[in-house]
């Protein structure tokens, strides 16, 4: 199977004498894996692979990754692992009930798709993330990555916006895109709204979901401030499309508190600040 990086950032193999010395950061969905690599010693992030998977076959289009990259083969210091699918469950602490998470997210999602029931604890939320991932794609990146740590892009999201801080009054929405869907979180002072995956085909699309989350939340599009991160094109149709209606628009950095390989400064430093900003959720 012919497997191609959408995005490739990587130095020469040999500058990496030892990878005991780097963490890796995993991020796998139904349409795409992304991985990076964090130099622990010099604090730089020196390797990105971005993969668009097979949209018919993404199972065994991951396997055959996982199984045959070289980065991936290798034994790190320290491998996170972040789960982007769009089935979650965020529940408030003082309601959770271990023993009612299988009848409640069927409730939820029906019980016709079979997963993996995975649990995020977010104390800084007073929130518990549950959410399904495959079966088989779980047991496959934990026998490949047996001391890995799993989180789901939800659990991440809060955390890094904990982390950044947030507008103490007023409303803020982290955004990230991804091709043909957005990661949405909607904040209202430092509170959490809704935390959301949307799909779109079209500029329109983008700008409806988000001008219904705001009519449906009483949000002054004018006036809430949006961040935004991933692949998103400052250029685009969907980038000047939300400024025909959003007056607040922050395209995200890099995180100083790395550095990076000088390779990726060919591409928008937001473009992959999600990946990065997981290194300081640990």
């Amino acid at each position: 199977m012919s497997v191609s990086a959408a995005y490739q950032i990587q130095v020469p193999v040999n500058e990496i004498k030892d990878a005991a010395g780097c963490n890796l950061y995993v991020e796998v969905a139904g349409d795409h894996l992304l991985f990076g690599i964090l130099d622990n010693n010099r604090r730089e992030f020196i390797a990105l692979q971005y993969v668009n998977l097979d949209g018919f076959n993404a199972l065994n289009h991951c396997k055959e990754i996982i199984y045959h990259n070289e980065w991936l083969a290798r034994s790190y210091n320290k491998v996170v692992v972040i789960y982007y699918f769009p089935e979650s469950l965020l529940i408030p602490d003082s309601l959770y009930d271990e023993q009612l998470n299988q009848v409640s997210f069927d409730l939820l999602y029906g019980d016709l798709k079979k997963g993996e029931l995975l649990m995020d604890d977010l104390p800084d939320w007073n929130l518990k993330n549950l959410y399904r991932v495959p079966v088989v794609l779980h047991q496959l990146l934990g026998t490949h990555f047996p001391k890995g740590h799993f989180f789901h892009a939800y659990s991440i999201l809060l955390k890094r916006c904990k982390i950044s801080g947030l507008r103490v009054e007023g409303d803020e929405a982290s955004l990230v895109f991804y091709p043909n869907k957005l990661l949405f979180a909607l904040f209202r002072n430092r509170q959490l709204q809704i935390v959301q995956t949307f799909e779109y085909e079209t500029a329109e699309d983008v700008a409806y979901h988000l001008l219904n989350v705001c009519r449906r939340f009483d949000v002054n599009n004018e006036e809430i401030l949006l961040k935004i991160s991933g692949l998103l094109d400052d250029q685009s149709s969907v980038f000047a499309e939300l400024l025909k209606y959003f007056l607040d628009v922050q395209l995200e950095r890099r995180p100083e508190a790395f550095s990076y390989a000088e390779a990726f400064d060919a591409y928008p430093p937001h473009f992959f600040s999600p990946l990065f900003n997981t290194a300081l959720c640990e």
